[in-house]
């Protein structure tokens, strides 16, 4: 996934976080990078190097946290088996991410936007 593909409310914290470090930048697309491999819908099974990769990145980078919350809640709204996998990765960040990732999923933005995926009112039924 390119970072021109993100909801707008992603590509400012991108935009923000190029022009500031080299190191950041390259973590950013790293993310990016593992979690487009860990979500691909071509994958039959999941792939837990790039699952585990993409816990261990988010506990290394200050903002990891919010970058991946950002990441995966794209990848929730999308097609179903790559949200399905998107779920995955969340539920193996639940358990491999610390305090910091906790407080970015409990917040009533991430929340909402889990209610966006099996409300009605979306426009398309979830089904399992």
């Amino acid at each position: 996934m390119h970072p021109c593909d993100w909801p707008s409310h992603c590509c400012a914290s991108v935009s923000q976080t190029q022009s500031s470090t080299g190191p950041i930048v390259w973590s950013l697309r790293w993310c990016v990078s593992s979690t487009d491999k860990a979500t691909h819908p071509t994958n039959r099974q999941e792939d837990w190097e790039y699952i585990i990769g993409f816990c261990d990145q988010i506990n290394k980078e200050l903002e990891g946290p919010q970058i991946a919350v950002r990441l995966l809640v794209h990848k929730i709204h999308s097609q179903e088996w790559e949200a399905l996998q998107a779920l995955t990765v969340l539920e193996a960040c639940m358990k491999n991410c610390g305090r910091r990732f906790h407080n970015e999923i409990a917040r009533y933005r991430f929340l909402n936007e889990l209610i966006k995926v099996v409300s009605p009112k979306n426009g398309k039924p979830f089904k399992l």
